[in-house]
């Protein structure tokens, strides 16, 4: 068998094409580079170059004084405005300090509705917000008729930037795990926050709709996760995004949302929004009183939702001849007041409403069979007879407010 021979000179010529192919190529791709990075700076330029007419035009034929400071802090802020993103934001130093400031006078609003069940309603998350609910939780383990075992967390409506509060709800009601990451523009994630081991005991259920955002809706999503809560309401509006404030030479600051919150199992909300398990619309009618704080919960289809999906079907709201005392955990300290009744089924004086009417059709404020006589919308009875105490009281309960008798009231 003949084999041909190769001499050398023909294999320097294979070489030398194949070099000048491989040339030609990263030539054509680094040309490409090249012309996207000289169409940028060309529009810059026509940018600046227009900047400088601008600039030129002012100086030959503005009668006012030019500080130009000001005139280089207006021109960032017009860059970051141009973004068109309302998330984007240029901060001086001292709108930056108001808005490091924080939010204060936000509370929770928590009531025992009986049956086991524990309201709380966020109106916001600030410093306090953590203090706020563990006083909730207190005043909740205290019923001793009325025991609290489930949870009705209502976010509804509830917008707010304070992360590390959420975070430490979190890490109150979830066993010890990752509890909150977070995802940037190049995909590189970062775990944020954690949970120890401990957590509270209670079945719980969250009410979001679609005012419900930035950490509110966080805290819904992980709980949801950990399938440690049951989701009721409508969709949230999908803004779950960290902003981080950017310090500038000047003083000043550039707030840009530069990473996604995530969840646990690497999901995250931002533009499509928590998606409840339950979906459970108002009306527009219903929506409208509760935007104004004006719905009575007796007839708030979420709540009665999120009630349902707790397994209790015979919540009873007490009527609103009762006395009925909300508790409020602001900045300094959890309140506790009655507040008096009258005889309609409206009462705009508070923030959580209560009617006569009932999820059983009770609507006379009686008891019935299946409820404790005991219990009572504004005090805990103490629920031991009086015999022989002296107060001439020998057939009832009292409270610190009045006495009941035993026979008269309950029979």
């Amino acid at each position: 068998m003949m084999r041909k021979k190769t001499t050398f000179g023909f294999a320097l010529t294979c070489v030398l094409v194949a070099a000048a192919l491989a040339f030609t190529a990263g030539f054509l791709i680094a040309g490409k580079k090249v012309k996207d990075v000289t169409d940028t700076n060309a529009a810059v330029g026509a940018g600046n170059a227009l900047i400088d007419e601008v600039s030129q035009i002012i100086k030959d034929n503005y009668l006012g004084t030019i500080n130009q400071n000001d005139l280089t802090a207006g021109m960032c802020k017009g860059y970051v405005d141009g973004l068109g993103d309302g998330a984007v934001k240029y901060l001086t130093a001292a709108e930056y300090a108001d808005y490091n400031k924080g939010t204060s006078g936000e509370t929770v609003i928590y009531k025992n509705f009986g049956k086991g069940i524990g309201y709380m309603q966020f109106l916001g998350f600030s410093d306090s917000t953590k203090e706020s609910f563990t006083n909730a939780l207190n005043d909740f383990s205290k019923a001793t008729v009325s025991k609290v075992n489930m949870l009705v967390l209502d976010l509804r409506n509830c917008s707010s930037n304070d992360i590390d509060t959420a975070a430490s709800l979190l890490d109150a009601m979830l066993p010890e795990g990752e509890t909150i990451a977070g995802i940037d523009k190049n995909g590189n994630r970062t775990v944020l926050f954690t949970s120890d081991q401990s957590e509270i005991d209670y079945d719980i259920a969250v009410l979001v709709n679609g005012n419900t955002s930035g950490v509110a809706e966080i805290m819904a999503s992980t709980l949801g996760a950990y399938g440690k809560a049951i989701i009721v309401g409508t969709t949230t509006k999908g803004d779950c995004a960290r902003s981080e404030a950017f310090p500038l030479s000047n003083g000043d600051y550039v707030l840009i949302p530069n990473m996604y919150y995530v969840t646990k199992g690497q999901q995250t909300y931002s533009n499509t929004g928590v998606v409840p398990s339950n979906i459970i619309e108002l009306s527009a009618a219903d929506q409208k009183l509760f935007d104004e704080g004006s719905l009575d919960i007796s007839v708030d289809a979420q709540f009665l939702g999120a009630v349902r999906a707790l397994g209790v079907n015979d919540i009873v709201i007490p009527g609103s001849s009762d006395t009925d005392s909300e508790k409020k955990s602001s900045d300094s300290d959890s309140d506790s007041d009655s507040d008096s009744k009258s005889d309609s089924d409206t009462d705009t004086d508070s923030d959580i409403i209560t009617s006569g009417i009932t999820t059983s059709g009770n609507t006379s404020g009686s008891t019935s069979e299946d409820e404790d006589p005991y219990w009572d919308d504004d005090e805990y009875w103490n629920n031991q007879p009086n015999n022989d105490d002296g107060n001439g009281y020998d057939d009832g309960y009292y409270d610190e407010d009045e006495y009941y008798d035993y026979d008269e009231d309950w029979e």
